[in-house]
């Protein structure tokens, strides 16, 4: 608890400092170097017209004045005129980098920040049913004291508890399926993931390893295929991947929301090798057969399904 509480106050300040230094950017630097550039072309002309006066007018012995001086002035203010020219086209140029290097940041963390925001909440549960089951294990005596209804009583509240740590009803998975077969595939537009931050858990490196034990025969899609996802996926908890029988240039797999949206949002048609570079986690999951289908929520890899509809990861993972 007291990791997740320093983690979380690391991470916080992590994001705050990197929204300030984007917003005076784009704000306060991009302001002030605008400025400095009219600031700076005002005196540049000023320096222009005296040098101007000081070759046309005469000295009073007549002959042509030195400029020396007013030229040398004249390249100064100019010199600085260009810096802040430059200076503008930096920070322009550096927004959008630092935008792009948020992005890459804020995946490269999500995992840990899953960690504490969930998965040690999820932990800290677990352990409190534990513990209830423990104490009312303990709290049973078979050397009389309370007699049957007592100890019937104590075995009920045992059980309930740790039924909770077992976990819910077996998921019906049926409506991810339906959910796929109703894609348009050919309404599919062009699209990049590269730079989105995802919300769900992403496969560790344990259960990345689990997914190569499995059975079933490798078939790798190629990197120029595409694998269909639906827009917003990213920011969902849960999402699955499904395998479905490829159309030409495609790989098969369809990347949508878990987390009850039955509606099929708008369908992108994204590179597999560009999926790969935002999603490493799920090299080896596209490697599964048709009619596989993988759910990763919050915690990780949660469910995986073959062509038949059986439930393998609970069995893989013992």
């Amino acid at each position: 608890m007291k990791f997740a509480e320093h983690a979380q106050v690391a991470l916080g300040d992590a994001e705050g400092e990197m929204q300030r230094v984007l917003v005076w950017l784009e704000t306060e630097a991009s302001t002030y170097w605008s400025g400095q550039i009219r600031k700076r072309h005002d005196w540049v002309e000023k320096c222009k017209e005296a040098v101007r006066q000081k070759k046309l007018f005469k000295s009073p012995t007549g002959s042509t004045q030195s400029a020396v001086e007013e030229e040398k002035a004249l390249r100064a203010a100019m010199k600085k005129e260009e810096e802040a020219v430059e200076k503008l086209k930096n920070v322009r140029r550096y927004v959008p980098r630092l935008q792009k290097e948020i992005s890459i940041y804020k995946g490269g963390v999500q995992r840990l920040t899953t960690t504490v925001s969930a998965d040690i909440p999820l932990a800290i549960s677990r352990l409190d049913k534990m513990v209830q089951a423990l104490d009312a294990y303990a709290a049973l005596s078979l050397s009389g004291g309370g007699g049957e209804a007592a100890s019937g009583e104590l075995f009920q509240r045992m059980a309930r508890a740790l039924g909770e740590v077992e976990g819910a009803p077996k998921t019906d998975y049926a409506p991810l399926r339906q959910k796929t077969a109703a894609v348009d595939r050919k309404a599919a537009e062009a699209g990049d993931v590269r730079l989105a931050v995802w919300n769900d858990g992403a496969a560790n490196e344990k259960e990345r390893e689990l997914f190569r034990k499995f059975d079933s025969d490798k078939h790798p899609p190629a990197a120029e295929t595409t694998v269909l996802v639906e827009e917003g996926a990213w920011m969902s908890s849960t999402i699955y991947l499904e395998r479905t029988p490829p159309a030409e240039g495609e790989s098969g797999w369809y990347l949508g929301r878990a987390d009850g949206e039955a509606a099929v949002g708008k369908t992108l048609a994204v590179q597999l090798g560009e999926l790969l570079q935002a999603r490493q986690d799920l090299r080896e999951v596209l490697v599964l057969p048709v009619g596989y289908l993988v759910v990763i929520g919050p915690g990780g890899v949660s469910a995986v399904l073959d062509d038949k509809g059986k439930e393998l990861w609970a069995g893989v993972r013992q």
